[in-house]
């Protein structure tokens, strides 16, 4: 384990770095009513507010930054920072991949941008950035405990939060479906438009509808089918195509298991 100084493409001033490990330690100042543009970093990070406050916006959502927030910047999660009139001093932390990539085969490390201001985050990184500043030779050993725990709390926190609430992500996956519910697209498809990985889109998405993402599709299809067998005159064939079933025949059994009569028997007794 062996300090270095290293470059990175931060924005702001750098005031110190130490490279640690699979992690770059680095404290970083912001001149008052700083904008950074749009960005997204390849490697996944830690920031801890030392001074100041920003406003960061991240997709149509904004959230203030203020001392003694801890954030976790997922990789390739896109977001711009804006600071006020006191500018900011910040201490961060990247994480080499290949640690993100094994730390997740142990626990549910955050695949979006999150942020937290209460619990035991704070106190974590105030106690990473005191060793940071007090660097010997024992340092490394003491910070790599410490990003380690830091990961581990901030695993808990995601979690907690993701058992009473849904992810911005997980609303915006829902958009997309029933907006292209006729479409023919993959899971990986609307993984990648949300920016989460596959598996994990499939596990929140049934934890929080009871269902598949495939069932759930088909439920939107299915319903769409039933309204316009009431409302249009359209053909069933028409109707089938425009709900997205790739032929007819399918579409039946489905419409018939769903909701125990065939699509012209429906109509019939509908009208």
């Amino acid at each position: 384990m062996v300090a270095a100084e290293l470059k990175t493409n931060l924005y702001g001033k750098t005031v110190k770095q130490k490279q640690v490990s699979e992690f770059t330690l680095t404290e970083r100042i912001y001149s008052p009513f700083f904008r950074t543009p749009n960005h997204a970093h390849e490697s996944a990070l830690f920031c801890l507010v030392l001074k100041g406050n920003y406003t960061e916006t991240y997709g149509l959502k904004k959230r203030e930054c203020l001392p003694s927030t801890v954030l976790f910047h997922a990789s390739g999660d896109p977001h711009a920072e804006y600071f006020h009139e006191k500018g900011g001093h910040s201490f961060i932390v990247e994480i080499e991949k290949n640690w993100i990539k094994n730390m997740r085969n142990r626990v549910p490390i955050p695949n979006i941008s999150a942020n937290f201001k209460t619990g035991n985050l704070p106190l974590l990184g105030a106690k990473l950035y005191k060793e940071f500043k007090q660097f010997d030779s024992l340092s490394p050993l003491i910070i790599e405990g410490l990003v380690m725990e830091i990961t581990g709390e901030t695993a808990r926190q995601y979690s907690h939060r993701e058992k009473f609430e849904k992810p911005g992500w997980l609303l915006k996956a829902e958009s997309y479906l029933q907006e292209r519910f006729s479409e023919s697209f993959s899971l990986k498809d609307v993984a990648e438009y949300v920016g989460i990985h596959p598996v994990y889109l499939a596990q929140t998405f049934r934890k929080f509808n009871r269902t598949t993402v495939g069932n759930y599709v088909r439920s939107i299809r299915l319903e769409n089918a039933r309204r316009q067998l009431i409302e249009t005159d359209f053909s069933l064939t028409d109707i089938s195509y425009k709900s997205g079933f790739s032929d007819q025949s399918h579409f039946t059994r489905l419409f018939k298991r769903e909701f125990g009569t065939t699509p012209k028997e429906y109509r019939q007794n509908s009208r």
